[in-house]
């Protein structure tokens, strides 16, 4: 339950504290002076696909840090920092189940978990919304999407997000990611889950880059993190 997780993390914060991922200094993985920095992400119209979009905040090196530290330093309860703070920043959609954007089975043991999955499961547990973990599967890998063009997002993830679940998946979902770049992924995501039966795809994704002005690309506030 989530009172008793919060005790255990506060009985071990005073054995062993945690250090902020972006700063390093004391006040947990992520500390209130950098969530109080982090910028938050503009509205704007979701991709062609979803019924809603909605991001954390604007992808800078404070932001950059803490999702590096949860994947690629495999610090799995840096989800909760991040998890934590974004169910603070967005108000829970309307929706029947959260569903984590999968990894390739490749991909999936080579880092030993999937960072969308740990993030919705924080979600999970702060918006009161089940999670549906298992049954929106990628079918084959699509590899690093960051060096690609839109175009070829597009094309190299088409088709590659299928519903593989005994039963059909919910009628509305919110699908969870931790950096969203073009959008190609979550549109074949939520192309996977129409074709099975659901009704209504939103997103929430933790961090996303600025547009530059049309034809000029996304603006580099840090580079984007692969996979």
């Amino acid at each position: 339950m989530l009172w008793f997780s919060d005790l255990l993390k506060r009985l071990l914060d005073l054995v062993f504290p945690d250090r902020c991922a972006a700063c390093g200094g004391a006040g947990g993985l992520l500390c209130p002076n950098c969530v109080a920095q982090l910028q938050p992400y503009p509205l704007e119209t979701p991709t062609p696909g979803l019924d809603s979009m909605h991001v954390g905040w604007i992808y800078d090196q404070t932001v950059r840090q803490a999702i590096h530290t949860l994947k690629y330093r495999r610090r799995r309860r840096m989800a909760e920092a991040l998890g934590d703070a974004l169910a603070t920043r967005l108000a829970a959609p309307p929706a029947d189940a959260l569903v984590p954007v999968p990894l390739h089975a490749g991909r999936l043991a080579e880092r030993g978990f999937n960072q969308a999955e740990e993030l919705a499961r924080r979600l999970s547990q702060r918006w009161g919304l089940p999670i549906c973990a298992t049954g929106l599967e990628r079918g084959r890998d699509t590899g690093h999407q960051a060096r690609l063009k839109r175009a070829e997002r597009q094309t190299n993830v088409a088709g590659a997000f299928v519903w593989c679940g005994p039963n059909a998946p919910p009628a509305r979902v919110v699908l969870v990611d931790d950096v969203l770049t073009t959008g190609a992924t979550l549109a074949a995501c939520a192309a996977g889950l129409r074709a099975a039966g659901t009704r209504e795809v939103r997103a929430v994704a933790l961090a996303r880059s600025l547009a530059r002005p049309p034809g000029t690309g996304y603006a580099k506030m840090g580079q984007h993190p692969p996979g």
